[in-house]
């Protein structure tokens, strides 16, 4: 009896790992097969958002018992680092409307809570590329084919998860410490890719890169007008990423009159490819969060509901100041607060200016 007792256990022990690795095989291949492209196909960026933050650690654990969730992971980390992201796009429209009201120290903190944001979304996008790199290999010198769509897409993700890390990096004050062979490596792995397949996709990222690293581009190539090219092909294929990029990229370098010109040439919903709302989803924030910005930094408040457009531009629900005086006046008469119970205050944003 005493023989058959470590028999026992170790028949237990490996039936276990069994049911663990058949478990896991199952949740790594429904979530390839199934749960990304359904996730593609939905606009809800803050589910997929706590999607990647949920399941991406469950599905990464199964690597303890030996399986390989790589393929899988670069969905997930990209999504949970689009969490980081909404974080660090609050802190920064908050420093930006700190400024405007000359609030110096709240612009300060807002500064320190977006490079906390930028940091977090660097640790983990570059999660993400490390996992395109584990999957599909270093394919920079060499393309590659794929079995099918969705794995040739989630390759491209997981190179573009590398570019925005790099960007996020970059903005942390290179707090993650990023190699500096991954711009090279994400920009002759676009080579591989086609625009007419990938709403001219490989061209924007490579053209972000250029921007991003001086002398980095081919001689003689303007890299915002690569890009604006690249966001005419998305358009056609009713994708908006690679016009994301414009925004953001030209906002980067100081060409604002290119980033409001990309905003306001954005197509409308009709036209867009809803089998790719979540991409839509997202690229629609990043041209939001560049419209709120123009906005809040001459203005002091974001951009208008639903109308991502540059100040200056048509828009039909701004408010005119005295539109916005009666407003606060009726408010004001409703409350209707006695004289005597108001406590004097100190006006918070002309502290900093006296200082």
């Amino acid at each position: 009896m005493k023989c058959l007792i470590p028999v026992i256990i170790a028949a237990t022990t490996l039936c276990a790992c069994s049911v663990q690795k058949m478990a896991g095989d199952a949740v790594i291949e429904y979530t390839h097969d199934k749960a990304i492209p359904y996730l593609m196909s939905q606009g809800d960026l803050q589910s997929a958002c706590s999607m990647g933050q949920s399941m991406g650690p469950v599905v990464a654990s199964f690597s303890k018992v030996d399986l390989d969730p790589a393929n899988v992971g670069i969905a997930t980390n990209m999504a949970s680092g689009m969490c980081a992201e909404f974080e660090q796009r609050d802190a920064e429209l908050e420093r930006v409307r700190a400024i405007f009201e000359n609030r110096t120290t709240a612009a300060q903190d807002a500064l320190i809570r977006e490079k906390q944001g930028h940091r977090l979304a660097a640790i983990r996008m570059v999660a993400g590329y490390e996992n395109a790199m584990q999957t599909f290999g270093n394919f920079s010198e060499q393309c590659r084919s794929y079995e099918n769509d969705t794995d040739e897409l989630l390759s491209l993700l997981g190179l573009a998860s590398g570019a925005l890390a790099l960007l996020h990096d970059f903005n942390s004050e290179k707090s993650v410490g990023i190699s500096l062979d991954v711009p090279g490596i994400i920009e002759k792995s676009m080579k591989c890719f086609s625009d007419d397949k990938w709403w001219g996709m490989p061209t924007a990222l490579r053209a972000s890169l250029w921007l991003s690293i001086p002398g980095a581009g081919p001689e003689g190539v303007d890299p915002l007008e690569a890009m604006q090219k690249a966001a005419k092909k998305g358009d056609e294929q009713g994708v908006l990423l690679a016009r994301a990029m414009l925004a953001m990229m030209a906002s980067n370098v100081g060409k604002p009159e290119i980033m409001c010109q990309a905003l306001a040439e954005m197509p409308d919903d009709s036209k867009l490819n809803h089998d790719y709302d979540m991409l839509n989803a997202y690229a629609k924030g990043i041209i939001t969060h560049q419209a709120d910005l123009a906005w809040t930094r001459e203005k002091g408040h974001r951009a208008p509901f639903m109308q991502p457009t540059c100040p200056g531009a048509d828009s039909t629900t701004t408010l005119d100041q005295g539109e916005v005086d009666n407003l606060l006046d009726g408010l004001l008469e409703d409350e209707e607060i006695p004289a005597s119970d108001v406590t004097p205050q100190e006006n918070e944003a002309a502290e900093p200016a006296q200082q």
